[in-house]
């Protein structure tokens, strides 16, 4: 399948560093070395960057960058090609990246949960994380299919669209839904089947409350779907959500259905192991009343599409 234009989540995420007050407490040092390997992640395929190029995306002398890459390779944070003397990623951040996703009580509590699933489906499955207003990609099994949704492990997304992010909106407190509603015009429109209408998306909401699971129907990625559920923390809150998601043509509404009493048993599971009351009444959240958790669910894509070859990335 083609490759489809998607928004870079770690471009993103270091030109909002870059638009960011300075804060009293930043080192300028460590800020421009952690744009740096930010730049670094989000380089084109083959992925690795010369001097010259990083310092025209950062905006910085060639010689402070000289100077932060000799320092980050010295840590094995980055590595210079010997044949071309670019610079990539360095195996050492994989290191620093086992040891969070290890100390991730959600990452560990969801692990058996999704082999069992993608055992069961043969789909990818995505696991998400909530901070704050965003659902963050933390853990994922990819299906072995030749054509197949991929995610980006730490791919940050607003909770508007993709069966992760509503799965999670929907059980969020009202002020914090309407937090979201407000700001739609500010977020991206993926697709012309993303919604965009406070109206029509406070009534997907109140349907995925409704049966336990969001639905993803090419609202992030054309010729994508996904079926989400939200993982619940001892408070109520949605802490994450977990997703199953495929190409449309094997994924059809039928198979939909049925994955998401699976996904809804999933999150369920998953919910329990952190500490939530198991399947049953749980309690109120401000201003809604008191709901049934619908057994274990697996949210939706929650990356953009980068699709290659015959791989798509969604949520």
């Amino acid at each position: 399948m083609g490759k489809l234009p998607s928004p870079d989540v770690a471009s993103h995420d270091a030109g909002r560093q870059k638009q960011e007050a300075p804060d009293i407490y930043t080192i300028a040092s460590v800020d421009k070395a952690v744009r740096l390997l930010a730049q670094l992640a989000c380089w084109p395929d083959p992925g690795a960057a010369g001097i010259s190029e990083l310092a025209r995306e950062l905006r910085l002398p060639k010689n402070q960058i000289f100077r932060l890459l000799k320092t980050l390779e010295r840590h094995h944070l980055v590595r210079q090609e010997p044949e071309t003397s670019r610079y990539r990623l360095g195996p050492g951040l994989l290191f620093l990246a086992h040891g969070a996703r290890e100390r991730m009580s959600l990452v560990r509590a969801a692990a058996p949960v999704l082999d069992e699933l993608a055992l069961a489906t043969g789909e990818s499955i995505h696991l998400v994380e909530r901070h704050g207003l965003e659902a963050v990609v933390v853990d994922l099994r990819e299906s072995l299919q030749p054509v197949r949704l991929t995610a980006r492990l730490g791919g940050r997304y607003p909770l508007h669209a993709g069966a992760s992010p509503q799965a999670i909106l929907a059980f969020l407190p009202p002020a914090w839904q309407e937090r979201v509603l407000s700001q739609l015009p500010g977020y991206p429109c993926y697709t012309p089947r993303t919604v965009m209408d406070p109206g029509e998306l406070r009534g997907i909401l109140a349907r995925v409350r409704e049966r336990g699971y969001a639905v993803s129907d090419e609202d992030v990625d054309p010729g994508a779907r996904a079926v989400g559920a939200a993982i619940f923390d001892p408070a109520g809150l949605p802490r994450g959500a977990v997703s199953i998601a495929g190409p449309a043509f094997r994924l059809p509404m039928s198979v939909i259905e049925r994955y998401g009493a699976l996904v809804r048993r999933a999150a369920a599971d998953i919910s329990v192991r952190m500490g939530a009351l198991p399947p049953g009444t749980r309690p109120s959240l401000p201003g809604q009343p008191g709901r049934r958790i619908h057994g274990p669910s697996r949210s939706s894509e929650v990356e953009r599409p980068v699709h290659e070859q015959n791989r798509r990335e969604s949520v």
